[in-house]
């Protein structure tokens, strides 16, 4: 069977990626809108607008015009472009020069971006997976793990700051292999690219450049004989980042060091004022406990992956401590790592571990699930297939055609459990959240359900129809992305004595409700509910 394929690897390749591609093109018109969607639009226009200011004043009375009543509604928007545009920009652009005026047009234009950035992505961890075990097999394997992970793929429509980042992630991690192996000039320009673009979105894309400067210096020693040549890059790379990190960070083309001092200052004293809910209680989104992010990657990634997983990180781990031990008695550099792949799995076993380590001992703002963290995924992923390269070893090393097959088929109830919950793969748990995950965990957090729920209504009636929101999801940005004609036909009311429909994706990040205590007026009857394996995301109440 290997034969076979490897015969006709461009080929099954090929079919692999454009069969993704197409499932996004078929399906991304299908999610909602984030409740972050809109501010992040506002910031890209905000950042355009002082850019037009500099190079085009001409064109900036449109760019105002579509701001001003956001800019009267949020005030603080006005400083929230110290965060990064890397997405938001080009988008603000696209939606500027193509003239959408329907919100709709421009949302799902945004959608469809997000997956194309994450679908690029996708063929990086391909690759990422291909040069550790030479296997295109175990590349296509891999890059499977990532597409049928539900969460991760649901977040890849809407999802423009973690899944962008997580993305970038990859790509960087891709060049940042590269870069160590082959120590050149061209590696060290494209790795400060794209380590720049990811820095951009979050502060944490700062880790993987600081663990390749570690083991760079460790490989420096190690070949002390061409110190000099293999310094260069190194030089180079440390000059071009914060380069490129002021390029693309227009906030900072004013006063470079002043502003950066003061995105720093502004986001570590950024003070959400939002409550999670985790584990049957509330608590503050600035002091989770420590296991939070723990608990929530091993209920919402597939149980395969987890497996996989502990088998691979437990490995990695004892082969680091052994390697270790043996610097500290031979005092010699030389056996940390004793090719390329042990390099790797090195730097891939750093980068999930560093940014878990941060999002705990730092007591970093900690909400929606282990959104985040997602940066963690790749590594999670690739750790896990070390797993399976290790079950090959013990278990399969005459029979690797039947343990592929078997990984394959294992993913067959993924797929199920994606197709069958539909578009709201965003709130799949496995059964260690257990039956009820409803009564201790956040589920719609985003109110991505509450675009099908008002769809539905619409459908029922012939009439315009009032419609209150019983969870603090926005229900006025949810109508953003349904059609036109249906949107007239929706009046969001904020008093429930005016409602003829009421909404409940039991989202409350005030904290002062459990999801299951929401009261529901004597005189409202359950109309439709939204479930995913059998537990309500969302619930549609009609006046009797």
């Amino acid at each position: 069977m290997v034969a076979f394929l490897n015969l006709n690897k461009k080929f099954f390749i090929l079919l692999f990626f454009l069969a993704i591609f197409l499932i996004g093109i078929f399906v991304f018109p299908d999610y909602g809108i984030s409740i972050d969607e809109d501010n992040t639009r506002i910031i890209g226009f905000l950042t355009l607008e002082s850019i037009l200011k500099i190079f085009a004043p001409e064109h900036i009375a449109k760019v105002s015009e579509l701001i001003s009543g956001q800019r009267d509604a949020h005030p603080d928007l006005n400083i929230v472009p110290t965060s990064g545009v890397i997405f938001d920009l080009p988008m603000a652009f696209f939606e500027l020069v193509f003239k959408f005026e329907d919100s709709r047009e421009y949302f799902l234009l945004r959608h469809f971006s997000n997956f194309f950035v994450f679908f690029i992505s996708v063929y990086f961890f391909f690759r990422l997976a291909k040069k550790r075990y030479n296997s295109w097999i175990i590349g296509i394997l891999g890059a499977t793990f990532l597409v049928i992970s539900p969460r991760i793929f649901a977040n890849s429509f809407f999802n423009n700051k973690d899944i962008i980042f997580m993305s970038l992630s990859i790509i960087n991690l891709y060049i940042a292999i590269n870069f160590l192996e082959k120590q050149n000039f061209k590696n060290a320009i494209m790795f400060a690219i794209v380590s720049a673009l990811a820095i951009n979105v979050r502060i944490l894309g700062a880790i993987l450049p600081v663990i390749v400067l570690f083991i760079y210096s460790i490989n420096i020693l190690r070949k002390k004989n061409n110190a000099k040549k293999t310094l260069k890059p190194l030089i180079l790379f440390l000059f071009l980042i914060p380069f490129f990190i002021f390029i693309f960070w227009p906030y900072l083309w004013e006063n470079p060091i002043e502003n950066f001092l003061y995105s720093l200052k502004y986001l570590s004293g950024h003070n959400l004022k939002i409550y999670s809910y985790y584990l049957g209680e509330y608590f503050f989104a600035t002091n989770p406990p420590w296991h939070y992010h723990l608990v929530w990657i091993f209920i919402t990634t597939p149980i395969l992956y987890t497996i996989l997983f502990i088998i691979g990180f437990i490995f990695i781990l004892q082969r680091m401590v052994r390697r270790l031990l043996k610097i500290e008695k031979n005092d010699s550099y030389t056996d940390l790592w004793r090719s390329n792949r042990e390099l790797q799995d090195l730097v891939f076993f750093l980068t999930f571990l560093i940014p878990l380590l941060v999002g705990i001992d730092f007591g970093s703002i900690s909400y929606d699930g282990w959104r985040h963290l997602y940066i963690a995924y790749p590594s999670f992923l690739l750790i896990a297939l070390f797993g399976l390269h290790i079950i090959k070893i013990l278990f399969f090393k005459k029979k690797r055609n039947h343990l592929y097959i078997l990984s394959f088929v294992l993913i067959v109830p993924i797929i199920f459990s994606m197709y069958k919950n539909h578009p709201h793969q965003n709130t799949y748990f496995n059964f260690l959240a257990g039956k009820n995950f409803n009564e201790k965990f956040e589920m719609d957090y985003f109110g991505i359900s509450n675009k099908q729920a008002l769809e539905y209504i619409v459908k029922q009636e012939n009439k315009s129809i009032k419609i209150y929101n019983l969870s603090t999801a926005d229900l006025n940005l949810s109508k953003k992305i349904i059609k036109e004609k249906m949107r007239k036909k929706i009046d969001v009311v904020f008093d429930i004595k005016n409602a003829d429909y009421i909404i409940n994706n039991y989202r409350n990040w005030r904290g002062d409700v459990k999801p299951r205590n929401f009261i529901i007026p004597s005189d409202f009857k359950i109309f439709y509910e939204i479930k995913v394996n059998n537990v309500s995301i969302n619930t549609i109440y009609k006046k009797k």
